[in-house]
């Protein structure tokens, strides 16, 4: 048995680390749930209580709203429940009727107000670029598929034999740091507006009105926005420029020719060279070769770029194994004192796809219709989910879990989340012990 396995409590500390995040980072989100406009007439339940009840069904990672009822059945996991939010724990019918009430702009602009509050604790100031700037990647993924276009707002693709399958996809916008945590900012759903349309809504166009959105709701922040090679071209680069935004955005083969075309034609002296060796355990080493040009005109903007191509030796059998070529295009002027932490930052959009595939494979279950029926519905459910994970990353990244993983290598965080489910459902939780925690002074160190 591993040594997790073997040491008593860790139900307990998961409970005292989600009290803890709790009331460190979001001490009043029941207030701000109570604020949101309650549409119900007949009211059993506390708007907070249905509410929270939504966010905690991703915090517990349920991943339907049946096994989120079924823990709601035992009397042992309400009791505690109830013990840990000092709160009703409702069912998932009640929380799916208000979520279908409820006007999703009220739970966006919730999370809006939180990530204030965590910019205005300082949270994520040891992640940000150069000092200075917010790194925020943006990025769509799917959501669910449908043989019908049950709300008239889905995007749709026909298949060359005629048949035609309908989709919901989103674009979001999240602010993401060094140790690959990601915490959404803004959400732009990808739709039809309208069964009749001349042109179907795409990525871009999205991402237009996300832009706007962002700017309305952060704009002091400054923000450099990290892309893929999607928004290689001029329009994404003036709407950065008109926001005050810097960006570093992926650079293909395929993009913008006229940039190739000029970059193959300077000589090597308009190319600045540099090579940086970063140890990797004991036998192994990470070589990595620069080269970055300012300068470059495009279309009234002027790029600079940047590439990096990284292998990592053995130092024991003099072996070498290519990890990749890494190229982008970036609005910040290059050099020797930046220019790894450039290329660096671009790099950082990984943290952004593994948060979509985070949420899709790993507890949350993205793609789980938790709403068949109602199109507002299935946007509240994922601005929970959103919720949720900001709540879930703070828990998982804290020193007090990484400790727990490190007693033994074969430790996940799903196994640990199935102790808390088994903890909560056969167990009391020690509320003395609870409260004592997470009212100790001192903050959630991140790791």
């Amino acid at each position: 048995m591993s040594k997790c396995e073997l040491k008593p409590g860790i139900g307990q500390q998961l409970v005292n680390q989600i009290g803890k995040v709790l009331h460190c980072h979001f001490p009043d989100l029941e207030n701000r749930l109570m604020g949101i406009v309650d549409p119900r007439k007949h009211r059993e339940y506390k708007l907070s209580e249905l509410l929270f009840g939504g966010i905690m069904l991703f915090v517990f990672k349920e991943g339907s709203r049946n096994a989120y009822d079924l823990d709601r059945k035992e009397q042992q996991f309400r009791e505690n429940y109830e013990n840990i939010l000092g709160m009703r724990m409702p069912g998932g019918d009640a929380i799916d009727d208000v979520l279908c009430a409820i006007d999703p702009i009220e739970i966006e602009r919730l999370k809006i107000q939180l990530m204030h509050v965590l910019i205005a604790k300082k949270v994520f100031h040891k992640f940000r670029l150069l000092r200075k700037y917010f790194i925020v990647s943006v990025d769509g993924t799917g959501i669910c598929s449908y043989k019908s276009n049950y709300c008239g707002e889905c995007t749709s693709k026909t298949s060359k034999n005629g048949k035609t399958t309908y989709y919901h996809h989103v674009l979001e916008a999240k602010l993401i740091t060094t140790n690959d945590m990601a915490f959404s900012i803004g959400t732009e759903w990808i739709r039809n507006e309208t069964e009749e349309y001349e042109k179907q809504d795409c990525e871009i166009n999205a991402f237009k009105r996300l832009a706007k959105r962002i700017k309305k709701n952060f704009p002091r922040l400054p923000i450099v926005i990290v892309v893929d090679g999607l928004y290689a071209n001029e329009p994404f680069f003036k709407i950065c420029k008109e926001h005050g935004w810097e960006f570093i955005v992926t650079f293909k083969d395929g993009n913008l020719p006229s940039v190739h075309q000029e970059i193959g034609l300077l000589p090597n002296t308009a190319k600045q060279q540099y090579e940086r060796q970063i140890p990797r355990g004991k036998n192994k080493m990470i070589k990595q070769q620069y080269t970055y040009i300012n300068q470059i005109e495009y279309q009234k903007f002027s790029l600079s770029y940047i590439r990096c191509n990284e292998d990592l030796l053995s130092l024991k059998d003099k072996g070498i194994e290519t990890v990749g070529t890494f190229v982008h295009l970036s609005s910040f002027a290059i050099d020797r004192q930046n220019y790894h932490l450039l290329s660096q930052g671009g790099r950082l959009r990984w943290a952004i796809e593994n948060s979509f595939d985070y949420l899709k494979n790993h507890g949350y279950n993205l793609g789980h219709k938790y709403s068949r029926v109602s199109f507002r519905a299935l946007r509240n459910y994922y601005q929970c989910m959103m919720l949720a994970h900001a709540i879930n990353q703070f828990i998982e990244k804290s020193s007090e879990i990484q400790c727990l993983k490190k007693q033994d290598s074969k430790v996940t965080i799903k196994y640990l989340w199935k102790r808390l489910i088994a903890f909560l459902l056969e167990n009391k939780v020690n509320k003395v012990v609870y409260d004592q925690f997470v009212r100790k002074r001192g903050q959630i160190r991140l790791v």
